[in-house]
């Protein structure tokens, strides 16, 4: 296994409770960007504005302690690849 991969890992056993922290925005946000959309549709699926959509997705990475969006992703549904 990568030691990035490790590394990812620990930081999701360690993120599992900070999950928690999450407001059910910034959890629908982030899991729609998980899913592939960008920040331009998640705005129209949630009828918010663009900056909002950012701002939140920024908030819930901070949350999980993720250095990006996109390990914040991994972090919140569990997934590693490999």
């Amino acid at each position: 296994m990568a030691s990035t991969e490790v590394e990812a890992r620990k930081r999701a056993e360690d993120s599992s409770g900070r999950a928690a922290n999450l407001t059910a925005f910034e959890r629908r946000t982030l899991e729609l960007f998980a899913s592939g959309l960008p920040r331009a549709e998640i705005a129209m699926v949630l009828k918010r504005a663009p900056k909002t959509i950012s701002n939140s997705l920024t908030t819930a990475k901070d949350k999980l302690g993720a250095r990006t969006l996109a390990e914040a992703a991994v972090l919140l549904t569990g997934t590693v690849s490999g």
